[in-house]
């Protein structure tokens, strides 16, 4: 290892050039929309997290999430603590695959009829449960899903409307939230409309074991997004907020990073594929 590392250094210094081993390291994969995944990334990502299910990992995850809910939640720690659990779980994705990255669901382009949604049709996510088998889930990527926390039950949802699950925030009103250059009202105006998009859906996304369902990520993801996307409008903005008194030196629960630790995606390793919003 060290020899290899000597030799290229000295190959950098002499001007050897012509073998990838050499080469910028290649970017991290973008995470990309739930629907623009070519079929091979939709697998390899599908795979990816039924082996940290085999694992037993997957499932650890969900308990670190239940078990921080309060305390990363309704406060001024829920954007950067979701940050590093999303970080978590794609860090986890890629020791099985350093291919898979994780999706995102653009879920306001879905807001007037959210239950007609690509996301949550067969060739993806599954649609809602079913009312004679205990709100199972019985179609999609996680069709018989087994969820463990905090007891062993079926991966179940339950639209709020029945058939049917509310419209959520439009695509117009959350670019407009964008705008805003305080961070506690968008911290906690964006926790809102992810939790109606949660609720809206209900069963196992509604509770505070929401990562029971698979569904979480690609939503908690887009949210992300939308932090990222309010970081880049507003780079000078303190993190500052009353809930919590969260400000950038405060330290992550569990992980301990600061938050001015994750305010940097790239940073952290990863990237999105394209700018929002998009229209279709």
């Amino acid at each position: 290892m060290l020899a290899s590392a000597v030799w290229g250094t000295a190959a950098i210094a002499f001007g050897v050039r012509g073998t990838a081993a050499y080469a910028d390291p290649p970017r991290p994969p973008a995470r990309r929309r739930v629907r623009d995944m070519s079929t091979q990334q939709w697998e390899a990502f599908v795979r990816a997290v039924r082996e940290l299910k085999a694992r037993g990992t997957y499932d650890a995850l969900v308990k670190a999430y239940a078990d921080d809910f309060s305390a990363t939640h309704a406060n001024g720690f829920f954007l950067p603590w979701q940050r590093r659990y999303l970080l978590d779980f794609e860090r986890e994705l890629q020791r099985v695959d350093p291919s898979v990255s994780v999706p995102y669901w653009d879920w306001p382009l879905d807001g007037r009829a959210p239950q007609r949604s690509a996301v949550l049709s067969k060739a993806y996510f599954g649609g809602n449960g079913s009312a004679t088998r205990d709100q199972a889930v019985l179609d999609g990527a996680f069709a018989g899903w087994t969820a463990k926390v905090p007891r062993v039950h079926p991966l179940r949802r339950s639209y709020a409307d029945g058939e049917k699950i509310p419209a959520w925030a439009s695509s117009e009103l959350i670019a407009n939230m964008l705008k805003n250059p305080d961070f506690q009202v968008f911290n906690m105006q964006l926790e809102i409309h992810m939790g109606a998009v949660q609720m809206g859906i209900g069963g196992d996304l509604a509770q505070s074991a929401a990562p029971n369902d698979p569904l979480f990520w690609p939503v908690a993801c887009f949210g992300d997004l939308l932090w990222h996307l309010w970081r880049s409008r507003h780079p000078d903005a303190p993190v500052r907020s009353a809930y919590g008194n969260v400000t950038e030196e405060s330290r992550l629960p569990r992980y301990g990073d600061t938050v001015a630790a994750v305010l940097d995606v790239e940073r952290l390793g990863y990237r999105y594929d394209d700018v929002w919003p998009r229209t279709r």
